[in-house]
């Protein structure tokens, strides 16, 4: 027969008299209360008022705040939950218990001193030697917004609303026998009075809503002014496309992580689809941030431009950006980076040989465009892979090239080096292990505040508290990381 232990839920106990008992000495809420301890707070301390009643410490409610978003926890309510539930959170405060409320209006009303303090959470990992700035690696992850996609509405679907609900109104008052012209008040009846009131609440909504899009991007500036969108829960959200969720509502916040202990170095938040745009805020802020630059930094293709190479140089970091996405070009033989470009007879070579000769050039009528040249080949008739490379109506195979096309070409030649290679391989290994322990391990898949501004102040949040963990992980490395870390030294000694 079957033996188990005996157990009762009445079970007596002796609790300890110190909830410090309960936490142990390496637990990761004593480190995030030593660190909130050794913190300059005066930019918090001094928005507060000597008159009224005691107030509770900034300390106490950002040490909440801190060791909240570091194991997953990023509401007012679930904190003031754990509070009665969770032991760490219980000793973090003393054994006070504060109102959700209050915990909440302290982020509200303090965001922007919060974020103040990523830098010197930075400094002290920068101090312990955690941080050197040999390698830093750049990538950009959407996040949902706190917001439906299917509250976003596009500038067309705004003006026909509008014409809908007019005509509505005009229907409906008509049915109560009021003419337009008609001035003064008008007694309806109670049912008509809600119906046109209703209407009119949401024709005044979208008018908003359209005067802020049209205030944002003008229709006559706009490529494609009939798909522009805004939503009407979060205005400063994008609509965006990923790969894992599909199409969400959100943001595209940015990070540079440090090679050695995988820190957070830089940050920027972003409404913007694309990451091209982002590199030189990123790098920026990693300066800002430690004072000082990398060596060397690496991204993907996504931030490739002219313009990111320069400020890269400028900056006297070296990049490794990808030029080209290798997977596309491996599968596409006659993609355009497989065709050879001679500067001395300005032609290009394609795969199979033939010549490609300028055709025309195309001169940039906008200071944000390029100026490009068409090359054309006239010997694709006689050739066996014309219908898998020239598949347009001319049977002739074109290639453009732009004025950064020289630019692109030497970044690629560099990342394909063998040191390029070995500089560039290391990126995802250092960079992309963040994002997944924000969202897996910490759990955070959406922002909770909307406005750019409040999201931007939530991700630093995160990415402060992200670097804690990685404070606590450097300060107590589990047993496989010392192998790890013992076996890599041996390997360079023997290098040596």
């Amino acid at each position: 027969m079957a033996k188990f232990k005996p157990y009762s839920t009445e079970q007596g106990e002796l609790i300890p008299t110190y909830l410090s008992e309960w936490v142990p000495e390496n637990h990761l809420a004593r480190l995030v209360s030593d660190i909130v301890d050794q913190l300059d707070l005066s930019a918090i301390t001094k928005k507060y008022s000597d008159r009224g009643e005691e107030g509770y410490h900034p300390a106490l409610l950002l040490k909440l705040w801190f060791y909240g978003y570091a194991t997953g926890v990023f509401t007012s309510r679930k904190i003031r939950t754990a509070l009665d539930e969770n032991i760490p959170f219980r000793w973090l405060c003393g054994g006070d218990k504060p109102d959700f409320r209050t915990i909440s209006d302290f982020r509200k009303n303090h965001l922007e001193q919060i974020s103040g303090l990523f830098q010197q959470v930075l400094e002290i990992a920068m101090k312990l030697g955690y941080v050197s700035l040999g390698h830093v690696s750049i990538d950009g992850s959407k996040v949902r917004a706190n917001a439906s996609k299917h509250k976003a509405m596009s500038r067309e679907c705004m003006k026909q609303e509008l014409q809908r609900l007019e005509s509505e109104i005009k229907e409906a008052l008509k049915k109560a026998g009021v003419e337009e012209e008609q001035e003064g008040p008008v007694l309806l009846p109670e049912s008509v009075n809600a119906e046109v009131k209703d209407r009119q609440a949401r024709l005044d909504k979208i008018r908003e809503a359209l005067s802020e899009l049209e205030a944002r991007k003008p229709e006559a500036e706009s490529d494609t002014p009939e798909k522009d969108q805004i939503n009407f829960t979060d205005a400063e959200s994008r609509i965006m496309d990923t790969k894992t969720q599909g199409v969400i509502q959100g943001y595209n916040p940015q990070i540079a992580v440090d090679a050695d202990q995988h820190f957070i170095v830089g940050l920027q938040m972003s409404n913007s689809t694309s990451d091209q745009q982002q590199f030189e805020g990123v790098l920026a802020s990693v300066a800002a941030n430690t004072g000082r630059t990398p060596e060397k930094v690496s991204a993907d293709a996504g931030y490739f431009s002219a313009a990111n190479i320069g400020a890269a140089e400028a900056a006297g970091v070296d990049a490794y950006i990808a030029a080209v996405k290798e997977g596309k070009r491996a599968q596409n033989p006659y993609d355009k980076t497989n065709f050879r470009y001679d500067p001395e007879t300005d032609t290009y070579v394609c795969p199979a040989g033939k010549l490609l000769e300028l055709k025309a050039t195309q001169h940039a009528n906008n200071p944000k465009k390029e100026t490009k040249w068409v090359y054309e080949c006239q010997a694709c008739c006689e050739c066996p892979f014309q219908k898998d490379c020239a598949k347009g109506k001319s049977g002739k195979r074109t290639i453009t090239r732009a004025e950064s096309d020289p630019v692109r070409e030497a970044m690629r030649t560099k990342v394909q080096s063998d040191a390029g290679k070995a500089v560039y391989r290391k990126r995802k290994a250092i960079v992309e292990p963040a994002w997944g322990e924000m969202k897996e391990v910490q759990g955070f898949r959406q922002f909770h505040l909307r406005g750019e501004q409040k999201v931007a102040g939530e991700f630093v949040l995160l990415a402060l508290s992200y670097n804690i963990r990685k404070l606590h992980s450097a300060k107590n490395p589990k047993p496989a990381t010392l192998y790890k870390r013992e076996k890599s030294a041996q390997k360079q000694k023997n290098a040596a």
